[in-house]
């Protein structure tokens, strides 16, 4: 892996990556901060204000005729969390210099876009500018009320939720709609301020060749602005509940979901991710073989971890009345890991997952991307053939005691309204 990664300012990152297979370069800039139910929507706001228009293209219109000039280039904001921080990110990916047809400086030209949408907003005393900050909210309220839609990771949302409850986890990176209504030109713009001066940054850029001028560029237009020091830990164990908490309501759907977070309290992280793969992670896993194509009970049943905030989670969609059965077989299943019945194959199959994921590391931008923010985020840069070394170096027996670490924290239902009557 061919990167380099300097501090460009205070609680500022810049890692660039050259690969020159690629004929396109890539910008994401993630704003860190920490999550507050108080701030989220603002946050959200604001940062969808920035990707949308700068003082020196005022227009959503004259924006995308820009970036359409420059072989249509994209550039977007997005809003998430982890652990209990909240990530607020631009990113931009536009064609390399030396693909372009009259030898236009693309990425110079990108860097100006992208570089006053983050310094140079359109915005005065009052706040961003009325309509765009109009058009940039509704975006967020859209986005809100459409998450009922996917009903599997609204009843994933809710459950953790519930687990994470008085956390800041448990609050949804957008706000609620109560929240994101409440959002005012002047309070977004605030938002913004206050995340330049006090959020931590990661940027990372990709290109085919070197461009040290890059990480020059950011570092002098940071030295323009007022910072604090703010250096945050993702990291966010959630305490294990005295007793199992659990909460059903009622919806309009035809397939019941039920998601469950357990909780784990050990540092052996690669032990547990190699449990989740080995119980749901995969088609071949416990959870597939057993609950869903042996037994029949579930329409789907998947296992993931949520790293960060110590957990993990299961869900799975089934008949309102095959709920007390699958519910006893998942539990069954893990209690299976936990007595030490895990197959070589069963072992072998979620290392070949494993493998075949890692190995896909370099495809793609966003695989780069994804892979160096993780290693922000632990604080530990190592390569992906590093950490595969990692796991093929875990035990059973690390595994089983990892299985028997995770404990069930909270468990939610969404039910059919009518099968409940």
């Amino acid at each position: 892996m061919n990167y380099k990664k300097t501090e460009i300012g205070k609680n500022i990152t810049f890692t660039s990556v050259v690969d020159n297979k690629f004929n396109t370069c890539s910008l994401r800039i993630t704003m860190i901060t920490p999550m507050s139910s108080l701030t989220a929507s603002d946050y959200s706001v604001a940062v969808n204000v920035l990707s949308d228009v700068n003082a020196n293209l005022p227009t959503i219109a004259a924006m995308n005729e820009r970036l359409s000039e420059l072989y249509g280039a994209g550039l977007s904001s997005s809003s998430a969390s982890r652990g209990d921080l909240h990530l607020l990110a631009l990113s931009a990916s536009w064609l390399a210099d030396r693909f372009a047809l009259d030898g236009e400086n693309i990425t110079a030209e990108m860097l100006k876009i992208v570089t006053d949408c983050l310094f140079n907003p359109l915005a005065d005393e009052n706040g961003f500018n009325e309509e765009i900050f109009r058009l940039s909210k509704k975006e967020i309220l859209d986005i809100i009320d459409s998450q009922l839609n996917n009903k599997r990771e609204y009843a994933i949302t809710k459950a953790l939720q519930i687990a994470f409850e008085g956390e800041p986890a448990a609050v949804i990176s957008n706000g609620t709609r109560e929240s994101a209504e409440a959002v005012t030109p002047l309070s977004a713009y605030n938002a913004y301020k206050k995340l330049m001066e006090t959020g931590q940054f990661d940027i990372i850029f990709i290109s085919p060749v070197e461009m040290p001028e890059v990480a020059e560029i950011f570092k002098e237009k940071f030295a323009d602005v007022p910072r604090k020091s703010s250096n945050y830990s993702f990291y966010a164990p959630s305490p294990l509940k005295s007793a199992p908490v659990v909460v059903k309501e009622e919806f309009d759907v035809l397939q019941a979901k039920i998601a469950f977070i357990l909780k784990f309290d050990t540092d052996d992280i690669d032990a547990v991710h190699l449990m989740c793969i080995i119980l749901g992670a995969t088609p071949v896993s416990k959870l597939f073989m057993n609950v869903r194509e042996k037994l029949s009970l579930c329409y789907y049943c998947a296992c993931r971890m949520s790293e960060f905030k110590s957990s993990v989670i299961i869900d799975c969609g089934v008949e309102k009345n095959n709920i007390e059965k699958a519910t006893d077989e998942i539990m069954n299943q893990l209690n299976e890991i936990r007595n030490g019945n895990i197959s070589d194959e069963e072992l072998q199959n979620a290392l070949l997952a494993i493998e075949n994921s890692y190995n896909t590391f370099g495809d793609s931008h966003g695989s780069y991307i994804s892979w160096l923010f993780d290693c922000m985020c632990r604080d530990e840069y190592i390569s992906p053939a590093e950490q595969i070394e990692r796991f093929f170096a875990v035990t059973k027996e690390r595994i089983i005691k990892a299985a028997e670490n995770v404990k069930l924290d909270s468990t939610y239902h969404m039910l059919n309204k009518e099968t409940e009557q």
